[in-house]
């Protein structure tokens, strides 16, 4: 596996700190790829926590990213999947309906209201969420939802998948998918024939404590972490782990521990997780849509 860190640095930043000629200049923001054993790492975390100190960011953005040779995600006992692309508008923009009752209420952040040329912001907070539970169909916009994939996810993190999914999932007998038709708030409501919501059912599986996440790589702090154990952090930033004792014997498979937050339609999600035949299936039906990734066993 090759894993790499694409780092967005302001040109200004860069030209004080950085090796010149390093990266690629996208107009104002360097674009910088670094292996994730350089040691230029190390000196890029050192100038973020200095300009953090002075309540300035160094890093403007960032993207991990891991490339796998095919034999290793073919030996893979299990894999971290995604859709690649999101679009909006969320579900609750559009009718669905969620029961908040049980969602957990840490709040991770609070910004009080506040005034800027004469207008009020109100007050923002991010807290846990997890907990909620969709009590309504999914309703979307169907002239939004992206073409010529058959996996994609709505910014509150909801899963679309195509009708070929379903027919893959049912023809094969594929274990631990449930899906409901999207119903098109375009079409009066009318069930779609095309893209279905995935739920994914049966016991969540335990991440372990090797997996990392945090609001950004060089995060060393509890931001973001719920102390209920509901949610690891904000953002993903290893390999995912999972404790190999408590998998169900499902081809599709959820994390009980979510990554995320709860800030207005923004949600928490679980880590989707593949069975080789699972990944196999999606493979061989040339299935478009999904990042993949090694899970690991512990």
């Amino acid at each position: 596996m090759k894993e790499t860190i694409e780092f967005r640095i302001p040109i200004e930043n860069a030209r004080k700190h950085l090796p010149a000629g390093l990266g690629v200049d996208l107009g104002g923001v360097l674009r910088v790829t670094l292996a994730s054993e350089d040691p230029l790492i190390a000196r890029i975390k050192s100038l973020e926590h200095h300009y953090h100190a002075k309540g300035k960011t160094f890093v403007h953005g960032w993207m991990i990213r891991r490339r796998y040779s095919r034999d290793e995600l073919d030996q893979a006992k299990l894999l971290h999947v995604w859709p690649q692309k999101s679009f909006e508008p969320a579900g609750e923009e559009c009718g669905t309906a969620y029961d908040e009752s049980e969602a957990c209420d840490y709040v991770i952040s609070r910004i009080p209201e506040w005034e800027i040329s004469g207008y009020r912001i109100p007050e923002s907070i991010d807290f846990c969420g997890v907990g909620a539970v969709q009590v309504t169909s999914l309703y979307l916009d169907g002239r939004r939802i992206p073409r010529n994939v058959d996996f994609t996810r709505t910014i509150a993190g909801e899963i679309v998948v195509s009708s070929r999914v379903v027919q893959v999932f049912q023809e094969l007998g594929l274990t631990g998918a449930e899906f409901d038709p999207v119903r098109l708030v375009d079409r009066n409501h009318e069930p779609s024939q095309d893209h279905y919501q995935l739920n994914v059912v049966g016991t969540p599986v335990e991440l372990d404590s090797v997996t990392r996440a945090g609001s950004h790589p060089f995060d060393e702090d509890a931001y973001g972490r719920c102390p209920r154990s509901h949610l690891v952090g904000l953002n993903l930033l290893s390999e995912v782990t999972v404790k190999a004792a408590k998998i169900p014997k499902n081809d599709i498979l959820i994390t009980r521990q979510m990554v995320g937050v709860r800030r207005g339609l923004l949600r928490p999600r679980p880590l989707l997780l593949f069975s080789p035949c699972g990944w196999r299936a999606v493979k061989k039906a040339k299935l478009k849509g999904l990042t993949v990734e090694v899970a690991h066993l512990s």
